[in-house]
């Protein structure tokens, strides 16, 4: 698999954003949401800003983003996935508390349409999620910002009987999870890695985690081979390429905690490829052309879009990829 990476627009939300929706309605691609520290960094005392700004980029040949509109409340950290509606945007988060709210962003005769979608049965933000065929699964997640342990639970909706609203599935073989990957094919959705939570003796205590699981329409879930090493927050839903899945960069939490930010080397930059035929993992020969975590990809322009994302902890960054397979 030989892999093709070109450079986008950066988008004009300086420094960027992380946990921004990314997806697309019609040819156009959008970006929406997510939250930074605007005015000075974290470690000098900068204050965490959410935003509700929509992006959106016509073509590969565009020069520059156009803003397009607002979402309904600043909010960052839900999943976004792109439907034939558009852009659907499902939970979230801000300063204060988590949402159950979905919507979706369609670009309508050069105009943003924001339309309520089912919400979920409950708030959900650093979930992940997936198109399923016709159905949508989200999995994991926090409820709220003070949680002391993640959502085991995962939810579908049939994008067909939209009115039968979201359904929880069985529970997978595992901890619940944060920040988890995630993929989806026509039959079957994929869930990789994350973060469980556990009340510690000071803090909240993560895991970062190697287990995998995956769950077929209409049976159970089944565990999968276990990463090579443990990995959260990287780009999702992870692009699919023929029979094989791509985990690009994420990261495997040797560093969290442990490092000031200022010096931080970034995170990997590595892609680990799941074959679904064998339930094997490989690394890739080559690099990821970026090593952003906390932000959407979305197929786009026959490749997978990437936009902002977190380079290192509390940084962001306003670039933008886009990755092909020749």
């Amino acid at each position: 698999m030989s892999m093709r990476w070109s450079r986008l627009p950066e988008t004009p939300n300086a420094p960027g954003v992380g946990g921004a929706f990314v997806g697309t309605s019609s040819d156009l691609l959008l970006c929406a949401g997510g939250s930074n520290y605007p005015d000075k960094p974290a470690w000098e005392g900068g204050v965490k800003t959410w935003h509700d700004q929509v992006y959106t980029l016509a073509s590969t040949r565009s020069k520059k983003w156009a803003i397009a509109g607002k979402l309904p409340r600043p909010i960052a950290y839900g999943v976004g996935i792109s439907i034939r509606q558009g852009l659907l945007t499902i939970g979230g988060a801000d300063a204060h508390r988590h949402y159950a709210d979905c919507y979706t962003l369609a670009i309508e005769e050069g105009e943003l349409k924001v339309r309520p979608f089912p919400f979920l049965p409950r708030p959900l933000a650093y979930a992940t999620g997936a198109l399923v065929g016709s159905k949508v699964i989200v999995a994991g997640g926090t409820e709220r910002p003070e949680a002391t342990s993640a959502s085991s639970a995962a939810y579908a909706i049939d994008l067909a009987n939209l009115n039968g609203g979201w359904k929880e599935l069985p529970l997978w073989a595992g901890s619940g999870r944060m920040l988890a990957q995630s993929a989806g094919t026509k039959d079957t959705f994929y869930m990789f890695g994350g973060v469980a939570l556990t009340p510690g003796v000071k803090n909240i205590e993560r895991e970062y985690l190697t287990d995998c699981h995956a769950f077929t329409l209409g049976k159970e879930w089944r565990r999968l081979a276990a990463l090579p090493h443990a990995l959260a927050a990287a780009p999702s839903p992870c692009p699919v390429m023929d029979d094989k899945i791509l985990i690009l960069g994420g990261d495997d939490g040797k560093l969290a905690g442990k490092v000031e930010a200022l010096k931080h080397p970034g995170f990997s930059k590595q892609i680990l490829s799941y074959n679904r035929t064998t339930d094997t993992w490989k690394p890739s020969e080559e690099e990821s052309s970026t090593s952003v975590l906390s932000t959407g990809c979305a197929k786009w322009s026959n490749g997978f879009a990437i936009v902002n994302g977190e380079v290192r902890p509390f940084v962001r960054s306003a670039e933008g990829w886009l990755l092909r397979n020749d």
